[in-house]
């Protein structure tokens, strides 16, 4: 066969051959698994390590039950089902380390940070960032100072001290009213960081104002190795009522200290903190019994409102323990944020413009107003507030979860806590004076 005709027999093969590449490659690039959607990452800073690691444990459990619950149900749907990624950051309990983490976790791209438990740390955290415009959600820190500051990134989830403590003399006074027991003196003992000093301050504003007189006002570096010297001052002065703000190991070796030294009150409350801590049931046992304490959740709260068990029920089939203060609101508190997540996300793609996103992110935590009716169905808000909106309880707030309150619970003989304070959702009749 002579080249000429050759030639249409040559190039019906190239042609061929070029259609079968192309089909084929066609074929390869719809077979091949299509990019995924980047993820959101959020940034937690919690006290990973030093006295209060286990607290940061507990807190750590409820994020991460917020996080899957979202992931399973589809991510963050108006960001085409992207997953929520948690980029964690140890303060290590100190200020100056929270900081620096915040703006390690700021530089890798969070869309927004939460924490960071400890009011101390919190401040220095929201401060950071306050600086580079990135929303800052706060589940756990109850420092009225933190929402005093008029920042316009920051957000609290939960109610702080002023509130809590405002709840803890009418409970007082309800005692007085109904019991006809005299209650006439108090004291307080706190750790002397920004929480513990914030506790004092409230105290003693509502003391005066419902006519109560201190005798004893004690501030004690947090760790201390001995509270010998501190209780006996308070033996001393002799209470009706002792309130303390202490973290975990404060709160167990004051409780070790007052049987030691034989000093009993009338009553104990405390600010909640250390004294709801798992290692403080286990450790201080009898020496904890008929302790009020202010608290923001309680497992007995599913006996009052049933639906919510189930939620327990799994928890602790995945972790081993119960719900309680610090995991709940943290959980909550997640889910508030994917709340604001979703309406940022009709905006802007925090992958196309992060600084974007993070404005409409502050913007949709801002218009966030959830009322009492709204909040009784949904499956996640077990904490028992009123809602979620976010403004001022006090002139001159900003960023404060307005819808946020408190229970006050008592340890009984059973080693467990019970709710005694709001009546309308009391398991217990509190037992006062202490046995």
């Amino acid at each position: 066969m002579s080249l000429k005709a050759r030639v249409p027999i040559i190039v019906a093969f190239i042609v061929g051959l070029v259609v079968g590449v192309g089909v084929g490659y066609g074929i390869f690039l719809a077979t091949m698994p299509k990019p995924g959607v980047p993820t959101v990452k959020i940034g937690v800073i919690l006290p990973f390590t030093g006295p209060l690691a286990e607290t940061a444990k507990d807190m750590k459990r409820g994020i991460e039950f917020a996080v899957d619950e979202i992931n399973a149900a589809g991510g963050i749907k108006s960001l085409g089902g992207a997953k929520i990624e948690i980029l964690w950051g140890d303060s290590e309990a100190d200020p100056s380390v929270g900081y620096a983490e915040a703006i390690r976790l700021i530089g890798e791209g969070v869309v927004a940070i939460v924490g960071a438990y400890q009011s101390s740390v919190t401040k220095t955290v929201s401060e950071a960032c306050e600086r580079y415009k990135v929303p800052c959600i706060n589940p756990d820190s109850t420092s009225p100072l933190l929402t005093m500051r008029g920042f316009d990134w920051f957000f609290r989830t939960t109610a702080h001290d002023d509130p809590f403590a405002k709840q803890h003399f009418e409970f007082l006074e309800w005692l007085k009213a109904e019991r006809g027991v005299e209650i006439k003196t108090f004291a307080t003992i706190c750790e002397d960081t920004e929480w513990g000093m914030g506790c004092r301050d409230v105290w003693r504003k509502y003391g005066a104002e419902y006519g109560y007189t201190p005798v004893e006002d004690i501030t004690y570096h947090r760790g201390a190795a001995s509270l010998d010297a501190e209780v006996s001052r308070l033996k001393a002065a002799n209470p009706d009522v002792v309130f303390i703000a202490a973290y975990v190991t404060d709160a167990i070796l004051f409780q070790k200290t007052i049987y030691k030294l034989g000093f009993k009150p009338k009553a104990i409350i405390a600010m909640d903190a250390g004294y709801i801590v798992p290692s403080y049931v286990e450790e201080v046992k009898e020496k904890g019994y008929w302790v009020f304490s202010r608290e923001v959740f309680n497992w007995d709260l599913f006996e009052v409102v049933p639906a919510l068990k189930a939620k327990n029920d799994a928890y602790k089939a995945k972790y081993g323990v119960d719900f309680n203060g610090n995991s709940a609101r943290d959980y909550v508190a997640i889910h508030v944020l994917a709340l604001a997540l979703e309406e940022a996300g009709k905006k802007v793609k925090p992958w196309e413009d992060l600084e974007g996103f993070r404005r409409a992110l502050r913007d949709a935590l801002a218009a966030i107003d959830i009322g009492p009716d709204e909040w009784a169905k949904l499956d996640w808000a077990i904490m028992p507030w009123d809602g979620i909106k976010f403004g001022a309880t006090t002139e001159g707030e900003k960023g404060q979860n307005v819808r946020a309150k408190g229970i006050i619970v008592q340890m009984f003989d059973d080693g467990k806590y019970y709710t005694v304070w709001p009546r309308e959702i009391a398991t217990k009749e509190p037992v006062f004076p202490m046995p």
